[in-house]
Protein backbone atom coordinates (compact mmCIF):
# COMPACT_ATOMS: atom_id res chain seq x y z
CA UNK A 1 0.00 0.00 0.00
CA UNK A 2 1.31 3.42 -0.79
CA UNK A 3 -0.09 5.35 1.98
CA UNK A 4 1.73 2.64 4.65
CA UNK A 5 5.15 3.42 2.81
CA UNK A 6 4.47 6.74 3.03
CA UNK A 7 4.04 6.72 6.90
CA UNK A 8 7.26 4.37 7.03
CA UNK A 9 9.43 6.62 5.40
CA UNK A 10 8.42 9.28 7.55
CA UNK A 11 9.02 6.94 10.76
CA UNK A 12 12.05 5.76 9.19
CA UNK A 13 13.67 9.77 9.04
CA UNK A 14 12.76 10.08 12.61
CA UNK A 15 14.47 7.68 13.79
CA UNK A 16 17.66 8.63 11.91
CA UNK A 17 17.12 11.87 13.08
CA UNK A 18 16.86 10.63 16.88
CA UNK A 19 20.00 8.54 16.02
CA UNK A 20 22.09 11.09 14.39
CA UNK A 21 20.77 13.49 17.77
CA UNK A 22 22.11 10.69 20.23
CA UNK A 23 25.00 10.05 18.74
CA UNK A 24 25.87 13.92 17.86
CA UNK A 25 25.70 14.82 21.86
CA UNK A 26 27.46 12.59 24.01
CA UNK A 27 29.90 10.81 21.58
CA UNK A 28 30.83 13.51 18.70
CA UNK A 29 31.30 16.53 21.67
CA UNK A 30 33.68 13.97 23.95
CA UNK A 31 35.58 12.81 21.04
CA UNK A 32 36.36 14.80 18.32
CA UNK A 33 38.60 17.96 19.45
CA UNK A 34 41.05 18.49 16.62
CA UNK A 35 41.10 17.91 12.98
CA UNK A 36 43.14 15.03 13.31
CA UNK A 37 40.28 13.66 15.31
CA UNK A 38 37.92 14.80 12.96
CA UNK A 39 39.88 12.88 10.26
CA UNK A 40 39.79 9.10 11.95
CA UNK A 41 36.26 9.60 12.25
CA UNK A 42 35.64 10.65 8.83
CA UNK A 43 38.07 7.33 7.25
CA UNK A 44 35.41 5.42 9.93
CA UNK A 45 32.51 6.14 8.30
CA UNK A 46 33.84 5.47 5.11
CA UNK A 47 35.24 2.65 5.99
CA UNK A 48 32.06 1.09 7.14
CA UNK A 49 29.61 2.45 4.49
CA UNK A 50 31.83 3.01 1.52
CA UNK A 51 34.49 -0.43 1.24
CA UNK A 52 31.97 -2.40 3.90
CA UNK A 53 34.68 -3.10 6.34
CA UNK A 54 33.52 -5.35 9.45
CA UNK A 55 32.65 -2.66 12.46
CA UNK A 56 35.10 -4.50 14.71
CA UNK A 57 38.14 -4.04 12.05
CA UNK A 58 37.01 -0.61 12.00
CA UNK A 59 37.39 0.16 15.73
CA UNK A 60 40.39 -1.24 15.99
CA UNK A 61 41.81 0.58 13.04
CA UNK A 62 40.47 4.21 14.89
CA UNK A 63 41.72 2.93 18.23
CA UNK A 64 44.95 2.82 16.77
CA UNK A 65 44.74 5.72 15.09
CA UNK A 66 44.22 7.24 17.90
CA UNK A 67 46.44 6.11 19.98
CA UNK A 68 49.12 6.79 17.43
CA UNK A 69 47.84 10.33 17.42
CA UNK A 70 48.21 10.51 21.34
CA UNK A 71 51.90 9.11 20.91
CA UNK A 72 53.12 11.68 18.34
CA UNK A 73 51.62 14.61 20.83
Amino acid sequence: RPSMAAVLSGVNAAVVGLLATAFYSPVWTSAVHSEIDFAIATIGFFLLTRWKIPPLAVVMICALAGVAEAVMR
